[in-house]
């Protein structure tokens, strides 16, 4: 960028410094020689002053040393015609026709139009800086949100397949739909876990998949309820974000008692989504507490990660009930 700064001032002044229609060899060394010192004041400038003094907000200090800048400057002006040129061109004739405020002028205008091209090259650079900082960012989330959603299915399998075995055992005819059912899930899950988003309709029928199972190895399926809400078409969730949430109610449901139940409402109005899940617990609430607890928090981070400052997640309990209240606002 400099030496494109310095090609085009060096044609220009060129232009400007000859008294003739032709440019000649003493016009060339003029130039030069005016540019000695403006390339110092540059260089100071950009390299030492702006960064170590007027970035940091020591405008006094660079004032003060701006004023020297520009005594020191003119001084070398001085000496570039003076001595310089006879030492170096000894057959040529220079003297410096400016006075010292016409030439502070000039290192005012080449000051003023170097800054320029130092803030823009600093402003592109930290463009730059931040765009790749968005980019890890990115990359980051997207990673983690990829190991979240990988946690999901050794948990899920192993549920699903404990549930199975415990049909098998008893000989029951339902294991082979369960096994269907199984496969059929496992497959979206398979499709489904590497995408940023998937549509919310594909995402309620796994979830209705997987309650469907759950049912079918029950006695008393009616303890069970999942009732959805809305027309799910034309909006995208994040996949198997909400299946923690089903899990657990299924985990740690008391189904044994007759007053043992699971209540599972998803609901979306407009684009928002409620999902509310109520079940009665077994046990002290501390062990449900231990046993739960890897399941939702991994699936807070999910909704932290995709759904940042755009969802609640409310969790109430006391000895007999477990209840949890989860509001997205989704994506069209």
């Amino acid at each position: 960028m400099y030496l494109l700064f310095w090609a085009v001032s060096f044609y220009v002044c060129l232009e400007v410094f000859s008294r003739t229609d032709e440019i000649r060899l003493i016009d060339v060394i003029y130039t030069f020689l005016f540019h000695v010192p403006m390339v110092y004041a540059v260089t100071l400038h950009s390299g030492h002053l702006i960064k170590n003094f007027l970035a940091k907000g020591k405008y006094w200090l660079y004032g003060l040393m701006l004023f020297f800048l520009f005594a020191s400057t003119y001084f070398l002006y001085k000496f570039t015609f003076e001595f310089l040129s006879g030492w170096i061109f000894p057959d040529f004739f220079l003297v410096g026709v400016y006075t010292g405020l016409e030439f502070g002028g000039f290192v005012l205008i080449y000051l003023v139009l170097s800054s320029s091209l130092e803030f823009s090259r600093t402003w592109f650079s930290e463009i730059n800086a931040r765009t790749r900082v968005a980019e890890l960012e990115s990359e980051k989330t997207s990673t983690e949100l990829k190991a979240l959603r990988a946690q999901v299915n050794p948990h899920f399998l192993f549920n699903s397949l404990n549930a199975i075995y415990g049909e098998s055992l008893k000989g029951s005819d339902k294991t082979p739909k369960m096994i269907l059912q199984l496969s059929d899930m496992l497959r979206y899950v398979l499709d489904k876990m590497e995408a940023e988003s998937v549509p919310l309709k594909e995402e309620v029928a796994y979830l209705q998949n997987y309650v469907d199972m759950q049912k079918n190895r029950l006695n008393d399926p009616q303890k069970v309820r999942f009732n959805i809400v809305g027309n799910m078409n034309g909006y995208a969730i994040s996949p198997l974000l909400l299946i923690n949430f089903l899990e657990n109610c299924f985990k740690h449901a008391d189904l044994q008692k007759d007053s043992g139940f699971i209540r599972m409402n998803l609901s979306l109005n407009d684009r928002h989504l409620k999902l509310t899940t109520r079940n009665t617990i077994r046990g002290q609430i501390d062990d449900v507490e231990e046993s739960s607890g890897l399941g939702i928090e991994n699936a807070r981070k999910r909704l932290e990660l995709a759904y940042p400052n755009a969802y609640s997640l409310d969790i109430s309990e006391d000895n007999q009930h477990y209840e949890i209240n989860l509001n997205i606002d989704l994506k069209v």
